[in-house]
């Protein structure tokens, strides 16, 4: 009889008790990711429903090319995350640019969570994903005292400024694995 608690046992009741598994882990990620950004999300229109859905739709689909191909430079990432948070925009206009990439970005993350075993190709590119800026990671990662809240940034390059930033520490690790490290040390004050 087996009395231990394997890793994979312990991994796996992990991301049941997170994630809503039942429609596969890609749309498990884009809608976790969803929660953390849609306290920030002041509704005026009913039709949030029908305006998420398609929203998920985008993301699952748009985000999926990167799992099929191999990028061959930040730049191409970059340019094609940019383009992802556009194309949110013209789904659901009311989202910001800090709303839009926190929704990517954390879909990424949690996607790569996931592995390679859940998510086939999500290691692929993942030395050019980007880090969801939130006031936790501006206040940890960047310094910054009083951040403007991040769900308002609606100019692009003020939230690509801060990418470009990390970069520069030449840290060794990829920028979304330093969030990783980051997110796993950080005490919020």
């Amino acid at each position: 009889m087996n009395s231990r608690l394997s890793d994979n046992l312990r991994e796996k009741f992990y991301i049941k008790l997170y994630f809503n598994i039942r429609n596969g882990f890609e749309l498990a990620g884009i809608r976790r990711a969803f929660l953390d950004f849609s306290r920030t999300l002041k509704i005026k229109d009913e039709s949030r429903t029908d305006l998420k859905q398609k929203a998920e739709k985008y993301i699952l689909v748009e985000l999926k090319t990167i799992l099929e191909r191999q990028l061959t430079s930040q730049e191409e990432f970059d340019n094609q995350h940019k383009a992802w948070c556009k194309g949110l925009k013209l789904i659901w206009d009311e989202l910001s640019f800090g709303q839009t990439q926190k929704w990517i970005n954390m879909t990424l993350k949690y996607w790569l969570l996931f592995g390679n075993k859940r998510i086939k190709g999500i290691d692929l590119n993942s030395k050019y994903y980007h880090i969801p800026i939130d006031n936790n990671v501006l206040k940890g990662m960047f310094g910054v005292r009083n951040p403007n809240p991040w769900s308002r940034i609606s100019d692009y390059d003020i939230y690509m400024k801060y990418q470009l930033e990390h970069r520069m520490k030449n840290t060794g690790n990829y920028p979304i694995i330093d969030e990783f490290i980051f997110f796993n040390d950080y005490e919020a004050n």
